[in-house]
């Protein structure tokens, strides 16, 4: 049994904590902190009984095996350097810090600490996503050439967040970064972006925008188009082709029921699933169960340090282009 503790009960860290409580019988969350008023409920449901006020005070306890950090972004270099100091292993929310000197700091210090580490990347163990990615390496599509990746949201996370969150690239983007690079196997040499803000949000004094379009150009060629939104009248909007010599793959929206109804006004679906909670909760979980499974068989984790690295690389050349209204070469 591999017992956690969890730091960050907001959105995330909630979604995270009943995926182990319910899906993970050979793990279970016994510590949170910080532990609020507000919180007891939940964790008293979830049969978490240890409650600490600070993540250090957490980490030494020797009963805890391994933490899910899921703080806000600004909190997770120290979190993560407290927890490798104690021996701990760690599941670390994307991304690792908004900073590439401290990331790679991080890389090196859980290396030496020899403990399990591995990033939140989830969109890589969707179903879907996975059916993709096997298709390609099967030779479906052969060769890639293009890949067009639509992700947009409903609307808007709130200002405040926004205000810390790295902005479009550093915090939406970058899953969809770290796609490309998954699906394609291979690294980016050059990244183009193109921004505006269509909203009545002030992102603009947050050095941030609201919608963009971004090409990244990978070493064997393939050439990869990523438009974000914050704005979809229509719902959540994940959509994924890639185009190759022999054919090509997609996957489409996921609707929230498989119900057409047809009538003299046409032909009529259910709306998209309403946001990521919804759209990834298969992934949510089998991230989880991942890290569970190659930490017990000694295995290396599916998303690394350089992979979490990699993706704030192209993120942070995306935001430098669309700025600077230029192509930014990665060496």
């Amino acid at each position: 049994m591999i017992k956690f503790g969890i730091v960050g009960l907001g959105r995330i860290g909630k979604i995270h904590l009943s995926t182990v409580q319910h899906y993970c019988p050979d793990a279970q969350v016994i510590a949170a902190s910080p532990v609020k008023p507000k919180h007891q409920t939940f964790l008293k449901e979830n049969g978490v009984t240890l409650h600490f006020e600070t993540f250090e005070e957490m980490v030494q306890h020797p009963s805890i095996d391994a933490v899910i950090i899921a703080s806000p972004t600004a909190f997770h270099y120290e979190h993560i350097l407290l927890a490798a100091q104690a021996g701990k292993h760690i599941f670390c929310e994307k991304p690792i810090d908004l900073a590439y000197n401290k990331v790679k700091t991080v890389k090196a210090t859980v290396a030496a600490a020899g403990i399990h580490f591995m990033v939140g990347f989830n969109r890589r163990f969707d179903p879907h996503i996975q059916q993709l990615k096997a298709a390609i390496d099967k030779g479906k599509t052969g060769s890639p050439r293009i890949v067009k990746i639509t992700s947009r949201d409903p609307a808007p996370p709130p200002l405040e967040f926004i205000k810390h969150s790295g902005g479009i690239f550093l915090d939406m983007a970058i899953h969809d970064f770290d796609m490309a690079r998954y699906l394609l196997d291979d690294e980016v040499v050059q990244v183009s972006s193109t921004g505006n803000i269509f909203g009545d949000l002030p992102l603009a004094q947050y050095d941030d925008i609201d919608t963009a379009v971004t090409t990244l150009i990978f070493k064997k060629g393939c050439m990869v188009q990523i438009d974000n939104s914050r704005y979809s009248a229509y719902g959540y909007d994940q959509r994924l082709e890639v185009f190759g010599e022999s054919g090509m793959v997609a996957t489409q929206n996921i609707l929230e029921d498989a119900v057409q109804i047809t009538d003299e006004s046409g032909h009529h679906t259910a709306r998209s699933k309403h946001f990521f909670v919804e759209r990834y909760s298969d992934s949510y979980r089998n991230i989880l169960m991942d890290f569970i499974a190659t930490l017990k068989n000694k295995q290396a984790p599916s998303i690394s340090a350089d992979d979490g690295l990699a993706a704030l690389v192209i993120a942070m050349a995306a935001k430098q282009s669309a700025k600077e209204n230029r192509p930014i070469s990665l060496s």
